[in-house]
């Protein structure tokens, strides 16, 4: 992922007007837990029970809806706002002629993608493995479409957000991997490489100036004309490893066409896979469709290098993280619905604190994917506790833990309210932001999946143009995310720790697992130089190719001890919820993997009768020839 400061792609502000019928409020009760502090305004209480209310007149259909496409139908229909909350922001983008690009969680068979055809709809792509089908449908037919009973919920189109002559990478030096080309005599010989990124825009140029040799593109997988982020990244892995073989594939299209993408790189024969990017509602609890495809290339021994996030650190300061067991604070009533507020203990909302803005707000929470039975909304308030923002998707036993909302800018709070079940543990989200309230532990999605490795960054100009040193002189960067990961569920949904779904339940993962370089070179415009973690990963899975190409015969788990026992520490002493075990240094651990074997390069057999064959008691003479590609140590 690029540096926070650098340009976000995919950011999404759409202010829509919430239109809803007219709806007769109930006298709003509004009591305080006596261990909670803080209140939300009456002004505040009175338009989140306006939305609560609205909540409970919902369809069967309805319910299989995330809120923010009722709330945007409502709109297009030109339909009254509800009383009391008059304006709300939705990241729904309505195309023209109506459309909208929606992912479903389906069973996905012929008829349903039949009727989707039959109601106005094309489809994008569709995984019946994954369960998930990507289209562009009217969004006046949203509703006919989630009545299906083959449907199980239906989101606007989750986004993707990459983690942003002859050029050479400063990573090269101050990873000292030129040196350890030169003394092992390697070069990622006979290792395949893949990337996935947003696209390879501009590749042709870098072809052309010789920062890139032959780049084999999945069919349909060049991506959206875009940055071309997958091409810097191509440039970085071709500098540390250039002769390894290159494979590319986008990140476009969805969770489940990444998914696929990684297992397509996987059967092309890539044993290094790389990417930098995140859909923001993959699960912090529980692996969801791209962790479960990094899990079956990494137990089909690939090694999955991904980008652990530009979302910032507690230790720095800079964390838009919150994640901790829901708290019960002020509670009301509205209708038959009674909402409880989480509070911080001294106040009900996390505030964007001054010169803070986040791209999107986030909230999940430790029930299963597609079981939630545990009901919480989110809300957006301005400074005079004003709802702008609200996310009311039903949970009631088959859709996600998940709710999301616009961007929140300065001095506005985020308020999360439980409207039914029991208490859990909750992450919190200001995406690419910051919040007054924060914690560690931000790490998720397919680079925390427990073989993958997780790489943090740190600027090469901490140490360039010599190498790495390691200790105070090369911290990570102060957007880089931390973790660790706590995991409730395995990837089939069975709980790690039955009946305890806070924070002393479930399992935790140490999360990022390494450092590489950020802040280098590339000849790709925009990219020169191409800060974040997207730009340290590429680093990290060149390293390891080297490694590959020393000893093909080396186990994942051999790979991984001599690049994490070699690592250069920094931060805190030891393993760290930073950096990890630390910076990989090639040259340090390609002393720590098995020598590899000989290997016969040649034999001849001569003598006999010179029929080729050895008969009995016939002499012949054997000659092999052998070459030992061991090195001794440095």
């Amino acid at each position: 992922m690029k540096n926070v400061s650098a340009r976000v792609h995919n950011r999404v502000r759409t202010a829509l007007h919430l239109g809803l019928g007219s709806l007769l409020l109930a006298s709003v009760a509004v009591t305080r837990a006596a261990e909670a502090g803080g209140q939300l305004s009456p002004t505040s209480v009175q338009q989140i029970a306006a939305l609560l209310q609205d909540k409970e007149t919902r369809t069967p259909a309805q319910t299989k809806l995330d809120s923010q496409l009722i709330y945007a139908r409502r709109q297009q229909l030109n339909q009254p706002i509800v009383p009391g909350a008059p304006t709300l922001q939705v990241n729904v983008e309505v195309e023209a002629g109506g459309f909208v690009v929606v992912d479903i969680k389906a069973t996905v068979t012929d008829a349903l993608l039949a009727q989707i055809r039959q109601l106005g709809g094309v489809i994008l792509n569709s995984h019946s493995r994954f369960g998930a089908v990507r289209a562009r449908v009217p969004l006046s037919q949203v509703e006919s479409i989630a009545a299906s009973p083959l449907v199980r919920f239906i989101r606007p189109a989750e986004k993707m957000f990459t983690n942003l002559g002859r050029l050479t990478t400063e990573g090269d030096v101050t990873h000292r991997a030129g040196l350890a080309r030169t003394n092992f005599n390697i070069g990622g010989n006979g290792v395949k490489i893949g990337i996935i990124s947003d696209s390879v825009d501009f590749i042709g140029q870098s072809q052309a100036s010789g920062d890139l040799p032959n780049v084999t593109v999945l069919p349909g997988q060049s991506g959206v004309p875009g940055s071309g982020e997958g091409t810097a990244m191509l440039e970085i892995v071709a500098d540390l490893a250039p002769k390894a073989q290159f494979y590319f594939a986008s990140a476009n299209g969805g969770p489940a066409q990444l998914a696929q993408n990684i297992l397509d790189l996987r059967a092309a024969g890539c044993s290094v896979i790389i990417d930098d990017v995140i859909y923001l509602a993959e699960s912090p609890f529980q692996d969801d469709i791209p962790a479960r495809a990094v899990n079956t290339v990494t137990a089909d021994g690939a090694l999955y290098f991904s980008s652990a996030g530009n979302e910032g650190n507690k230790n720095d300061g800079t964390s838009g993280t919150w994640e901790g067991d829901f708290n019960p604070g002020q509670s009301f009533t509205a209708g038959t619905r009674t909402g409880v507020a989480h509070s911080y203990g001294t106040t009900i909302g996390n505030t964007i604190p001054p010169g803070g803005s986040g791209s999107l707000t986030l909230l999940f929470w430790s029930d299963v994917l597609g079981g939630s039975t545990n009901d919480y909304d989110l809300f957006l308030l301005d400074a005079a506790g004003n709802v702008l923002g609200g996310s009311t998707t039903t949970q009631n036993g088959t859709q996600d833990p998940i709710e999301g909302l616009s961007p929140a800018i300065q001095g506005w709070q985020i308020v999360v309210v439980r409207i039914s079940g029991e208490s859990r543990f909750l992450h919190l989200e200001c995406f690419r932001g910051e919040l007054t309230f924060s914690t560690d532990g931000h790490v998720r999605g397919h680079a925390a999946a427990a073989d993958a490795f997780a790489v943090a960054a740190v600027n090469v100009a901490t140490a360039f143009p010599n190498s790495f040193v390691g200790g105070a002189a090369n911290p990570v960067e102060t957007f880089s995310a931390d973790g660790p990961r706590r995991m409730f569920y395995d990837p089939l949904g069975n709980p790690y720790t039955p009946g305890n779904f806070l924070a002393s339940g479930g399992i935790v993962r140490s999360k990022p697992d390494i450092a590489a370089a950020d802040g280098v070179k590339t000849t790709v415009p925009g990219f020169d130089p191409f800060f974040g973690t997207s730009a340290a990963a590429p680093h990290a899975g060149a390293i390891a190719a080297l490694l590959q190409s020393y000893n093909p015969r080396a186990t994942p788990q051999q790979i991984k001890f001599a690049l994490t026992n070699s690592a250069l520490d920094i931060e805190v002493a030891g393993f760290d919820r930073d950096s990890g075990w630390g910076i990989v240094m090639p040259l340090a651990a390609l002393q720590r993997i098995p020598a590899p074997l000989p290997t016969l390069v040649s034999s001849n057999l001569s003598g006999g009768n010179l029929n080729g064959i050895i008969d009995v008691n016939e002499c012949n003479e054997l000659d092999l020839l052998v070459r030992n590609d061991a090195i001794a140590a440095v």
